[in-house]
């Protein structure tokens, strides 16, 4: 079965966030940051490895998440 967040939305387009994810921190809450937005998947995946590599050593990853653009009507 297909990702409901990868079936285009006829009301919200696709965006791709780079999510920052960080090993060692005491509050869940505090291990993820959304560090940019963008509306391409393929720069979202580039610039995504590019941050692996410039953070490599740190207690770090990045990862593209599909979501929403939702803005105010």
């Amino acid at each position: 079965m297909r990702d409901p967040l990868e079936t285009p939305h006829s009301k919200y387009p696709h965006v791709y966030a780079i999510v920052r994810f960080d090993s060692g921190m005491s509050e869940l809450e505090d291990c993820a940051t959304v560090v940019k937005v963008l509306t391409s998947p393929d720069s979202a995946e580039q610039e995504a490895i590019r941050l692996r590599t410039v953070n490599q050593g740190e207690r770090c990853t990045y990862v593209v998440q599909t979501t929403r653009l939702v803005t105010k009507s």
